[in-house]
């Protein structure tokens, strides 16, 4: 193979790994319980402490359609489970919701229908930003820097393995 062709098949491998690496994620809430008045009063903080939420992500509530709602809130209405004044005013009941995590920070969702968040109905979730979620390495110096011979291109499965070292001593 030429100089150029492997250039090129490196180039595709770390495009299509950019790409998964940045791929959002759909989070159901609750895992296989589901968005439903808990057993326990940690199921969904337990669930939350599992996961890792990205601005960009969504999270897809799924419950008996007008069993239960879902509506974002504010810290104190999480608290309080207060259900008057919804973030965006929407209280959403028919099922599955699926919610587009578009900003970093603490987001609060309750259920609505009366006394099920007060019997933890309830979830909050800090979500990341984009950047802040990715660890970004420097490139190790290649084997040709270092006076060895140059490796063949692997593909690179993560985190900047010999794919990413190989392309980047002999990017053009």
């Amino acid at each position: 193979m030429t100089k150029a062709v492997i250039c090129s098949v490196v180039v595709v491998v770390l495009m299509a790994f950019a790409a998964s690496a940045s791929a959002a994620t759909t989070h159901d809430v609750g895992g296989s319980v589901g968005w439903t008045m808990p057993e326990d009063s940690d199921t969904y903080t337990n669930w939350a402490a599992g996961q890792t939420f990205t601005v960009g992500d969504s999270l897809r509530f799924s419950f008996p359609t007008e069993s239960h709602s879902v509506m974002e809130v504010s810290k104190s209405d999480y608290d309080s489970c207060t259900t008057t004044a919804p973030i965006g005013g929407a209280i959403l009941y028919t099922s599955p919701v699926t919610l587009n995590l578009s900003t970093a920070g603490m987001h609060y969702y309750i259920c609505g229908f009366p006394t099920h968040c007060s019997f933890d109905m309830k979830l909050s979730i800090n979500v990341l930003s984009s950047s802040t979620s990715s660890i970004v390495q420097s490139p190790s110096p290649s084997p040709a820097e270092a006076g060895g011979p140059t490796p063949a291109p692997t593909p690179s499965t993560g985190g900047g393995g010999p794919g990413l070292k190989w392309w980047w001593s002999h990017r053009w």
